[in-house]
């Protein structure tokens, strides 16, 4: 993933949140802090950098003016879409060497592997 964010872009401490974002507008950075698995010191530094290359921009909560909201920009938009593109590219190549009933297996197998990190590994 790192690979393909770097070929369309994207620095790699941008790739998750822009991943996160684009499924999850006007998250808050203590979300995007969980998400990452990262300090929320460390998630607002990459978030002025963003916003100042304008990746993401920062609107006030209207319910709770206590609270930024994020969202991608046009240009945070279109980097999304093309690692979007660019990771499905990809998969399809994988997908097209393992073969269909070897991809059914792979499934199966990462199916099993989550409900087993579910259930307290």
């Amino acid at each position: 993933m790192r690979k393909c964010a770097l070929e369309v872009g994207i620095p790699d401490s941008y790739r998750m949140i822009i991943m996160y974002l684009s499924r999850n507008p006007g998250s808050s950075q203590k979300e995007l802090s969980e998400f990452a698995s990262k300090t929320t010191a460390a998630v607002n530094q990459t978030v002025k950098e963003m916003q100042s290359n304008g990746y993401i921009r920062k609107e006030t909560d209207e319910k709770d003016q206590r609270y930024t909201r994020l969202y991608l920009t046009e240009k945070g938009m279109e980097k999304s879409e093309l690692l979007r593109e660019r990771l499905h590219k990809s998969d399809n190549i994988i997908t097209e060497k393992m073969g269909f009933e070897n991809e059914e297996k792979l499934i199966e197998f990462l199916d099993g592997m989550t409900e087993l990190i579910k259930g307290g590994l």
